[in-house]
């Protein structure tokens, strides 16, 4: 494993800033790092064909604030890669009314009975998921992620995770993923003048830098519903 990839220089990078903004003491937590505490490389089977960038890991189960690598394997906690968190169901319930990794798998067609199981699909179809902010902020004391964390974080985490990774297509889930995706080449370039997410040239990026950038996919972004769903059928066909 390249050294500047590891658990390990990740939550180092993360210690060095926090050093530096005692102001987000109790905000940030520099050595929680949900991504490797729910051990989601080991489930990276294969080549990637397709890796989604997302904005940061949830900063609560529940009610509840996380504080330690244990919280991020409850029951509670809801993300992205803990297989033991199984979201209700309601039925009739609105598009893109869930949580992220419910919202994705019903985009990309996946229909297994768990989230433990629709995990494994989605992995085996060569498809993974980082975040551009790897270790915990809590946006309920603080709702906006400072740029320069965004910016630090996408040129000391994301950007070696993507050399390391190699992925085929990049797939840029909202702002912040498109923020961080803008400080790394090649996708600096080909972002180079790009407004928000919505506003891009969405074929032409894809076609040069095979990115592709989408609304986030979650329930305030409802209006962009046909973007997204469009965005996902590419990503269907790319994934067979």
């Amino acid at each position: 494993m390249d050294p500047r990839h590891s658990p390990a220089a990740m939550r180092e990078a993360y210690r060095l800033y926090a050093a530096a903004r005692p102001d987000l003491g109790g905000i940030l937590l520099p050595g929680l790092l949900p991504h490797d505490a729910c051990d989601a490389a080991s489930r990276r089977s294969g080549r990637v064909k397709v890796l989604f960038v997302a904005e940061s890991p949830p900063w609560a189960a529940g009610r509840h604030e996380i504080a330690e690598p244990a919280d991020c394997r409850s029951p509670g906690y809801p993300y992205f890669w803990n297989d033991r968190y199984d979201a209700p169901c309601r039925p009739g319930a609105a598009p893109l009314s869930r949580g992220l990794a419910e919202n994705l798998f019903r985009l990309l067609g996946l229909d297994g009975s768990s989230r433990r199981e629709n995990l494994d699909l989605f992995t085996e179809r060569g498809l993974f998921l980082v975040d551009t902010v790897r270790c915990v902020f809590r946006k309920n004391r603080k709702p906006a992620i400072p740029a320069d964390l965004v910016r630090m974080s996408a040129q000391k985490t994301l950007a070696p995770e993507l050399a390391a990774l190699a992925p085929e297509y990049v797939v840029a889930l909202g702002n912040t993923a498109l923020t961080g995706l803008r400080c790394i080449e090649p996708y600096a370039s080909a972002l180079c003048g790009a407004g928000t997410i919505t506003g891009l040239s969405r074929e032409a990026i894809f076609e040069e830098s095979r990115l592709l950038c989408l609304p986030y996919p979650g329930g305030r972004n409802r209006r962009y519903l046909d973007a997204i769903e469009s965005g996902f059928d590419i990503l269907r066909n790319l994934s067979r």
